[in-house]
């Protein structure tokens, strides 16, 4: 259970609050990706732009959009991580859940046995 500064213990976040959050996370990573592309596209075009013109300027532009592509590929792989692990939490959910229904069904099905004991089988013979 996670601690803060001062000894306090927090709540752990339940599984549909996590999902959310990494949603929420994945939604943000995914604008920060098209706004990176952009980025990209735009300083290839100053490069392409500059040209011969002016060569120190057109590198400099592609070395930012090399800077860029690095953050693109940081920022995918965050991404795929997140998604891993949103799909792993969905499936340990899920796994919970069954887990309890069958536990139900077991509950009830002792209670059935429990009333059908030897003796009202052996009146009914």
């Amino acid at each position: 259970m996670p601690f803060n500064l001062f000894g306090k213990s927090q709540k752990a976040p339940t599984s549909e609050e996590a999902i959310n959050k990494l949603r929420e996370t994945e939604e943000m990573l995914g604008k920060k990706s098209e706004h990176l592309e952009a980025q990209m596209n735009k300083e290839l075009q100053l490069a392409k732009q500059y040209g011969t013109k002016n060569k120190r300027q057109a590198l400099q532009h592609l070395k930012k959009k090399k800077m860029l592509e690095q953050q693109l590929a940081q920022c995918d792989n965050t991404l795929t991580t997140i998604e891993f692990q949103r799909e792993a939490l969905m499936n340990a959910k899920a796994n919970a859940d069954v887990l309890k229904t069958m536990q139900t069904a077991s509950g009830a099905m002792k209670q059935i046995h429990k009333a059908n004991n030897i003796d009202n089988v052996e009146d009914v013979m």
